[in-house]
């Protein structure tokens, strides 16, 4: 029955059609497009952070030190623990929800528990493996390749994360449980969750040396880290001094720990199940009042109360809004070291400033991209709003307007603390201003027909779709495709023409490119809602 289950949750989680949104047999063409933006953003990735561990390799080598490359693994693993134990775990191990489903089904509590973990533990093991892959690479061709070193390397891979995993877990339960209780919890939790990314970047850029590759600064605080947390640095030795000692203390030390709390948490699971989170209740309940307004405005503010109503669709969609002021705010008080920064950042030498901040802002505006979800997040309520006498049209643009309004307003103000900390001129600042409402106009629309094109209205949680659908990657890639076509124009127009002359192209490119995606949303919105009677 064991391998019945997790067999069954991996069809529910991972299955192609759980992250595609549809059934690829019926929809090859879309299938193969999507199949093929998704290896451009796998290759992509891998070949940013490839190059950038490839060279820390080679520096690491020179000075014999390659093994601070497991330093990395281990830290990354650790980073990935967190994140999706702290975001899964409540909700998936100590409050099923399915629950209703399987308890009662004739399957002993303990089976549940130990499927439902390998599942999660799967999920771990396939988001850490791409997010270290860089990293293996690194250390193996510049190290050379050992079989025992890679015997080992594979074995503790799967150990490593189990000590965290079981941390966090209870950290995630213990967080649901409390903020259940709160008034305003999600709030809360939107606002600590940012401050602890905010802190985090803070620290990584406090430490980098921008001068060279950006994980030079790292090196220092991660082998610390590595050499505090014992496992850690049994994991390294293992691994680099193919050590088989250090690896049975790994082994069974987090593999005896974690069955341990595995057999324990089995009566405690079953309670959390049956008792569930009881919500506070407001009491003293005021006497409901009746507003009239626009049904646009209605609907925004509807899109506005789902954004806050979930921790992770507000930190992972409202991330770019969010760095961006904080960027803005810093740059009053440190300006040369965010010129340093954003040099770096962008690579390439002879830019002026304004461009600097226009591909700083322009990444902030492509990951504020809730018109690619929201539509999908709508779930089975989706029959609420086609209920409504309103035109489809105009529930797509209200989902636009929002995106709108998250990002562009932090945009200018960032301009124009920019403008004040690095002396921009007010026209240049002006022409910026134009310049990102049309960018974040174009990449509003293209997320809508995204979400038209790939809608996921079967999920469990809204991790699925937030993080994990190819409405999301699509996205976000899409978005990073048009900061490339607005860079284009730049490197083709900016030896002939001034700056000014320059932005104006763009404005008029960007216009020209979002006309199209205007047109598919007035025609695909009506079929859609059609199509989707039940």
């Amino acid at each position: 029955m064991y391998f019945k289950l997790v067999k069954l949750f991996l069809h529910e989680n991972l299955s192609l059609k759980r992250l595609m949104g549809f059934e690829i047999r019926k929809s090859k063409a879309k299938a193969i497009g999507i199949g093929l933006a998704i290896l451009y953003a796998l290759a992509a990735f891998i070949g940013a952070f490839g190059y950038m561990f490839f060279d820390l390799g080679k520096i690491l080598h020179q000075i014999g030190q390659d093994e601070i490359l497991l330093s990395f693994m281990c830290i990354y693993m650790l980073g990935m623990a967190f994140v999706i134990t702290l975001m899964r775990a409540s909700g998936y191990l100590f409050y099923y929800k399915d629950y209703e489903i399987l308890a009662p089904l004739p399957i002993h509590p303990r089976t549940v528990l130990f499927a439902k973990m390998t599942v999660l533990l799967i999920t771990l093991y396939l988001t850490s493996f791409l997010f270290t892959l860089p990293i293996m690479f690194a250390y193996f061709y510049w190290n050379g390749i050992v079989f025992l070193s890679v015997i080992y390397f594979l074995i503790g891979f799967f150990f490593l994360p189990l000590i965290p995993v079981m941390i966090i877990s209870f950290l995630s339960l213990g967080i649901a449980t409390l903020t259940a209780r709160l008034r305003y919890a999600k709030i809360l939790s939107i606002v600590l969750v940012f401050v602890l990314m905010i802190g985090l970047f803070m620290v990584m850029f406090s430490i980098n040396d921008v001068e060279q590759n950006p994980l030079t600064g790292q090196i220092d605080l991660f082998k610390g880290i590595a050499n505090i947390y014992i496992p850690f640095d049994w994991y390294r030795r293992a691994v680099h001094e193919t050590s088989l000692m250090h690896l049975m203390y790994l082994v069974l030390s987090n593999g005896g720990l974690f069955t341990l709390y595995l057999l324990g948490i089995q009566g405690f699971v079953q309670k959390t199940n049956q008792r569930g989170i009881r919500v506070n209740m407001r009491r003293h309940v005021g006497v409901m009042t009746y507003t009239k307004r626009s049904p646009i405005i209605t609907l925004v503010q509807k899109e506005v109360k789902r954004f806050f109503s979930s921790v992770i669709y507000a930190t992972n969609a409202g991330f770019g809004p969010i760095i961006l002021l904080v960027a803005g705010i810093a740059s009053l008080f440190f300006q040369s070291e965010l010129e340093s920064i954003l040099s770096q950042a962008i690579g390439v030498g002879g830019l002026s400033i304004e461009v600097m901040v226009l591909a700083l802002i322009g990444f902030s505006v492509a990951m504020t991209y809730t018109p690619a979800i929201s539509l999908s997040l709508e779930g089975k309520q989706l029959w609420l709003i086609k209920s409504l006498p309103v035109e489809p049209k105009t529930i797509m643009f209200s989902k636009i307007l929002f995106n709108l309004l998250l990002a562009v307003p932090i945009a200018m103000i960032s301009i124009v603390l920019f403008g004040i900390s690095l002396r921009i001129p007010v026209l240049n600042q002006l022409l910026m201003m134009i310049l990102v409402i049309t960018f974040s106009g174009l990449i509003s629309l293209f997320d809508a027909v995204i979400n038209l094109w790939t809608p996921k209205f079967q999920f469990v949680n809204d991790v699925e779709v937030i993080k994990q659908s190819a409405g999301a990657l699509l996205a976000i890639f899409g978005g990073f495709a048009f900061m490339a076509l607005n860079g284009l124009i730049y490197v083709q127009l900016g030896k002939l023409m001034d700056d000014a002359f320059v932005f104006l192209t763009m404005i008029a490119v960007n216009v020209i490119v979002s006309i199209p995606f205007y047109m598919l949303i007035t025609y695909k919105a009506d079929r859609f809602f059609k199509k989707y009677q039940g």
